[in-house]
């Protein structure tokens, strides 16, 4: 466990009625998240991402590695960002083959 995870432990052993874990509780809430423990600990481990869905216009904050579902439905996915999927439009040609040039060629 990272000192991040632990210090949050420490926090949240305090109690509810504590100042930090109204504070965070707080600013999950601003978010639109339901202030639980797992909700407040993304946020403090820096988890929680912002993301706006291109087709309402809806602003969101969510953990991406938990919210698949939703992720897919923005159209977001973890391996291609949008820099990849715009550099695929633009080119709008076949790949070149592999065998344009060797890298070491053999002398004859």
């Amino acid at each position: 466990m990272s000192e991040r995870w632990n210090a949050f432990d420490r926090i949240w052993a305090k109690g509810k009625q504590n100042k930090m874990v109204q504070r965070l509780m707080e600013k999950v809430k601003i978010r639109g998240l339901k202030p639980n423990e797992e909700n407040c600990r993304d946020y403090w481990m820096g988890y929680i991402r912002y993301y706006k869905d291109a087709h309402t216009g809806q602003d969101m904050h969510l953990n991406p590695r938990k919210n698949k579902v939703r992720m897919k439905a923005l159209k977001r996915n973890r391996f291609y960002s949008k820099k990849h999927d715009d550099k695929r439009r633009k080119a709008g040609k076949r790949k070149p083959s592999r065998k344009m040039g060797r890298r070491y060629p053999q002398k004859k």
